[in-house]
Parts: structure tokens; sequence; C-alpha cells
């Protein structure tokens, strides 16, 4: 037996396609997407905004952790979704971390790519871009946070740039460590152990990407089992392979791309029962 779904009624045959792919920058809300599909009730993925904690423990190698941090923090002037967006790093090596991540951060080259080689990165897409991070860097300043590198608007004389900017003595409740900065700042916050960290970067209503820095197995496996995120990468920079499944919880987003389970969301299956 073979059953054939029935044709559609005339009321519904002007559907939408099977598949809505819809991708937004962080300011504008997901739920503004929803509406225009919902009366065909189109599948939708939706690729949204993060707030990745990068955690490095008291073993951790520093200088791979400073390194894939800074690349995972200033890639594309930190407008990327899956970009290190916050620090928690274990009080031991609290003081050496902050040292190293700021000289890096200091040392970056930045300006207009069109007109400058060997940069590492460039200006952010506006001004509305631009006056957001200053007014978070302040914001930041105001509830307690210090500058240690950066910290301004960078007049080059076009362009929307910021400095490349640390920020030390955060806490969890500030703006700086729950909301999506999308620029190049790295606020980072002092943890007592990976237990700790773990709870603070859950608590985010973000879930798309998350890192850890260190050299127990254990512990990487621990992270890797509780912490709710889409991605995990240890020991190494924030940025995805096509193998793999870029995806994220809350609201990072519905769906996701890359690898086969990434080419799933551009189908449907079809069951068929025959009985001889």
């Amino acid at each position: 037996m073979y059953s054939q779904p029935k044709s559609p009624t005339p009321s519904t045959t002007a559907v939408a396609p099977e598949l809505r792919t819809a991708k937004r920058s962080p300011a504008s809300p997901s739920t503004n997407v929803r509406p225009p599909v919902a009366p065909n009730i189109t599948k939708l993925n939706l690729e949204l905004g993060g707030k990745a904690p990068a955690i490095v423990l008291a073993d951790a190698d520093l200088d791979l952790a400073v390194n894939a941090i800074v690349a995972s923090r200033v890639i594309n002037t930190g407008q990327v979704c899956n970009c290190a967006e916050r620090v928690y790093v274990a009080r031991q090596v609290a003081d050496r971390f902050i040292d190293q991540v700021a000289q890096a951060m200091a040392a970056t080259r930045y300006g207009d790519p069109s007109t400058q080689q060997d940069l590492h990165m460039g200006p952010l897409i506006n001004r509305a871009g631009l006056d957001k991070v200053a007014q978070m860097v302040r914001t930041a300043q105001t509830q307690g946070a210090q500058v240690v590198t950066g910290g301004q608007v960078a007049d080059l004389g076009s362009g929307f740039h910021y400095q490349p900017t640390v920020l030390a003595g955060c806490t969890a409740d500030m703006e700086i460590m729950r909301k999506e900065i999308f620029g190049p700042v790295l606020p980072i916050q002092v943890v007592e152990d990976l237990d700790e960290a773990i709870a603070l970067a859950n608590d985010s209503e973000y879930g798309l990407t998350s890192s850890l820095y260190t050299r127990d197995l254990n512990a990487a496996l621990k992270a890797c089992r509780e912490i709710d995120f889409g991605e995990t990468y240890i020991n190494r920079e924030n940025f995805e392979a096509m193998q793999g499944f870029h995806a994220g919880a809350r609201k990072s987003g519905i769906g996701g791309a890359d690898g086969k389970h990434g080419l799933y969301e551009y189908t449907r299956t079809q069951v068929v029962y025959i009985q001889g």
C-alpha cells in the first residue's frame, strides 16, 4: 500500500518555500522574523547572536589561550556571532593572563583594509555600531570595570574604528558580560574554579559558542558535558569547521548550518510503507 499526500486545496496552493533561512544582526529582534512566515507554517532556520564565554583554567597554556582568544575577538572587528565575548579566568593565573592579553590586544593592527596591508581588523560596520560599543564600555566603567588597554573611539580620519580594548574587574551583573558587544572589546571576570565558570557561562540568554583552555582532559570532558552551548572549542580559536554543525541554544537561534546536519535543515522526510 502506498499512501500519497492529498493535493493542496485552492486556499493553500500559494505557499511559501519548504524552508526559509533568515539571518539577522544582533540589533534586530528575531521575533520580527516569525510573523511573515507564520501564515504558511514555514520552517525557519535562524542563525542569531551569541555571547561566547572563554574559560581559562589555572593549568592552561597561557600563550595558546591568549593567542586564540584574541584571534577569536578581533576577527571581523568582533562582528561575528561566535567571537569570544567574555572571559572567565582562574584566580591563580588571572594577573598573568590579563597582562598578556592586554599586550596582545594593544598590539592589534587596525585601520582601513582598502588602503593598508597586514591588518588584524578594520572598522565597525557603521556609526550606530561604533556608538553602541563606546556606550557599553562607558557603562561598564561606571559599574566598576577597569580599562587595561584601549577604551576609546579611534580617530583615524575616516571609518568607524574602536580601539582593541580589555576590561578587568568585570562581574556577572554588568551589561557588558550579558549583552552582545559586537566589537573589539574583551571583558574579563576572575573565577575560583571550573564549576563557577560553567555556572556563569550558562547564565546567559545566548548559547552558541564556548571555549575552554586547560591541560586537564577530565576538566575538558566535564565542561563538554555541563556547558549548555551548541559549540565548545577546547584549546583553540572559535572558528567552526564545515564538517561540524554550527547551531546554538536559547536566543542564539533555531536549527543550524554546516555538516550533514546542516544539510538536513534544508530537507524534509517522506516515509513510504509498502505492503505486499
